[in-house]
């Protein structure tokens, strides 16, 4: 169940015009907000260790998130018998995949970090038709083939593998896709009994515990930080984690959801292209080519998947 627009803004009172383009306009800072979100956890890299970064940034999230529940007067209350799938879909939707993503972001690039982590939609899908034994259509194999061409070409930046710099970062990135395709099928039917405020907001709560096991290790690392990496720890958690997530739920309930899920596939495109301008990464042509194909699949993918729309 996903949350109203009218939680977030009186779009009724709005001028005509400016009702029509303001989910547009959240759309598009949401997406570019998750795919800037790459960069600045690179760069938060160089001052603090991977771990860290994640569990700072659930703070200022969680100020967000906390205030809208407040707002919509929503109650922390579960269902009898999901404490263990909450903690489960915490543990590795944010948890398990955050560290995982952080410490590859270490070893690898931004733009193949964010290429790779788009792809996640291609293998539920996979994964989803193997578990379910359904027979695919054959444009949909057609079209999951070419995307996984184009994930080839971005690991290996090649159709012949070599010594890749980066493959350690890689191959956690990898391990974090596959701790949020685990956290799909957990958290599927989590979705019927919260809003999707909710289920974040409890999520991220149980995080701040499922993270001390692995911020143990981080803890001699600790060490004064400079102003701006405070300030880009806290435009990750406030605006990268809490305000993307409301304008993306509010475009959802305005503009239905075919057109959002498209959005998403832009999110590599916005990482790739602040990458060259912020970091000065340029993405070798293998990986120039396995990006078209990777979005040009997803993209299909999403129009011959795409659901119902409407809010």
């Amino acid at each position: 169940m996903l949350t109203r627009a009218d939680d977030f803004l009186d779009v009724n009172r709005m001028p005509r015009n400016l009702s029509r383009f303001f989910p547009w306009a959240a759309l598009v800072a949401s997406v570019g907000l998750w795919g800037v979100s790459f960069i600045f956890t690179k760069l938060l890299l160089a001052e603090l260790p991977a771990v860290t970064i994640a569990w700072f940034r659930l703070g200022p999230a969680l100020l967000v998130l906390g205030a809208l529940m407040w707002r919509r007067k929503e109650k922390l209350s579960l269902s009898r018998g999901d404490f263990v799938k909450l903690v489960l879909a915490s543990g590795f939707g944010i948890v398990l995949y955050m560290v995982l993503e952080n410490n590859g972001l270490r070893f690898t690039s931004a733009s193949t970090a964010s290429l790779l982590v788009a792809s996640i939609p291609l293998f539920v899908l996979i994964v989803e038709a193997i578990v379910r034994r359904q027979r695919l259509p054959a444009v949909q194999l057609l079209a999951i083939a070419v995307s996984l061409v184009g994930v080839w070409l971005v690991l290996f930046n090649g159709l012949i593998p070599r010594g890749q710099a980066g493959m350690l970062g890689n191959v956690l990135i990898l391990g974090a896709m596959g701790s949020w395709i685990v956290y799909t099928f957990v958290a599927r039917d989590l979705g019927q009994r919260y809003s999707g405020l909710k289920q974040t907001t409890l999520q991220s709560l149980f995080a701040l515990v499922l993270y001390l096991p692995f911020l143990f290790g981080d803890f001699p690392k600790w060490r004064p930080v400079p102003l701006n990496s405070v300030l880009e720890l806290l435009f990750l958690g406030i605006f990268c984690s809490g305000l993307a997530y409301v304008g993306y739920l509010y475009a959802i309930n305005r503009l239905g959801t075919v057109i959002p899920s498209a959005f998403l596939n832009l999110i590599p495109v916005v990482t790739v292209f602040s990458a060259w301008l912020i970091l000065k990464e340029t993405p070798g042509l293998g990986q120039f080519v396995g990006a078209i194909l990777v979005i040009t699949s997803l993209l299909g993918l999403t129009r011959l998947t795409r659901p119902r729309a409407g809010p």
